[in-house]
């Protein structure tokens, strides 16, 4: 399946701060640290909104996890999450297909619905937002039951965070706005049943500070890092956590067999493999960090990025247009990435660490066709301020509703 290409990236207009008369748009926006990177969804509308309307009032819970009055249920399940898909991917993967069919996920509901709904409910009567908008699959039909015995008109838009194939959870039908980042996701939400009047697709919300680099910037950047302004740069990155098979990725990439290019290699919160990294002698510029929080930058900085086919590295590599070679998956909702990033044109697929080894070696070949075709691919498709245009569409629906809450009053 080859993607469509999206809308061309521009920022929105920001408007001007409301007088003291007017009344400011209340949006809640739920997520949930329960993997995927809901939460950065979260912060990176959260950082739109205000951009678009510096007078709003933006409330943001983990209905999940994030409070005392959590399921307790949840929070055990969770616990496991990190160990299973480090240790047992596969086991996730059966675990994922097992419930995310109808009758499996009713009865999930059931077990923490009740609970879920009346902590989103506390929240509506203390903020009182226009719009409730949700990050999460497991947060969309509670969302809307909470609402419904509010008391008054709220809307609520499911903004959907993974590329392609996803948990039967997202779709909701009665979510006035469905916002889904490609055109395979449009497809599988319209074949769910979600009317095609409330599905738009407008990209994957990211923080907008992932953009293309500025005419000069990426020399600036790898001065900044203590790197040579004029090598192959590539950015190993196991996310936040530090997962995947980094430490053999990097002895891959920068040892005997290593080429004309340099690293910058991110351990995230993985201090042992920081460690164990930093002692070792390089053939190659390589820095080793940690958890950062300047990723943007460091993307900016690259020519190359490889990870795991999460769809938050792959849009921030989007977002910034450098290609990315994905090394591994999780079975389940990141299965299908791998075939929208290889058959988009915006990487390739290098699992074992001699193939990884020998993509890079044609991509940072200088005059490379192949990384200049997937450059522009991504400069084609990439949509850096997804997040402005969710944000905008957000704001929209939320005015319908603070209309009508008024006029209901």
């Amino acid at each position: 399946m080859i993607v469509r290409a999206l809308m061309d990236p521009r920022p929105a207009a920001i408007k001007p701060p409301l007088s003291e008369s007017a009344q400011a748009t209340a949006v809640l926006i739920l997520f949930s640290d329960t993997g995927g990177g809901h939460r950065a969804a979260a912060r990176a509308l959260e950082q739109a909104l205000l951009q678009l309307e510096p007078g709003i009032k933006v409330s943001k819970l983990d209905p999940l996890l994030g409070i005392d009055s959590s399921p307790k249920l949840v929070r055990q399940l969770v616990g496991l999450y990190s160990p299973i898909i480090q240790r047992s991917p596969v086991v996730w993967g059966a675990l994922y297909h097992g419930f995310n069919n109808r009758p499996a996920f009713a009865a999930v509901r059931g077990v923490f619905g009740g609970r879920v709904r009346r902590i989103i409910a506390t929240a509506l009567r203390e903020s009182d937002p226009d719009l409730i908008l949700s990050v999460h699959p497991l947060l969309n039909h509670v969302s809307w039951q909470a609402i419904r015995r509010s008391g008054r008109p709220r809307g609520l838009v499911t903004v959907i965070t993974d590329l392609v194939e996803f948990h039967l959870g997202w779709m909701s039908p009665r979510s006035d706005l469905t916002v889904v980042p490609t055109e395979g996701a449009r497809r599988e939400v319209l074949a769910a049943g979600v009317p095609e009047e409330r599905v738009q697709l407008l990209g994957l919300p990211v923080d907008l500070r992932f953009r293309p680099p500025a005419p000069g910037e990426k020399a600036a950047l790898r001065r900044r890092f203590g790197l040579d302004q004029k090598r192959f740069t590539i950015l190993v990155s196991g996310g936040g956590e530090g997962s995947g098979k980094l430490l053999t990725q990097v002895r891959a990439l920068a040892g005997r067999q290593s080429g004309d290019w340099q690293l910058i290699v991110v351990c995230g919160r993985n201090e042992k493999l920081q460690r164990r990294l930093s002692r070792v002698h390089f053939r190659i510029p390589a820095r080793v960090l940690g958890f950062v929080d300047n990723m943007p930058e460091l993307m900016r900085s690259v020519d190359l990025v490889v990870s795991k086919a999460g769809p938050g590295a792959i849009g921030e590599a989007l977002a910034t247009e450098v290609p990315i070679l994905l090394t591994s998956y999780l079975p389940g909702q990141e299965t299908p990435n791998v075939t929208f990033v290889t058959e988009s044109g915006l990487g390739l697929y290098t699992p074992k660490p001699e193939q990884l080894l020998e993509a890079v070696r044609e991509l940072a070949e200088p005059g490379s066709v192949r990384w200049q075709s997937m450059t522009e691919r991504a400069a084609e498709i990439s949509r850096p301020y997804a997040s402005l245009d969710i944000a905008s569409e957000c704001l929209r629906v939320a005015a319908r509703y603070r209309a009508a809450g008024q006029a209901s009053r």
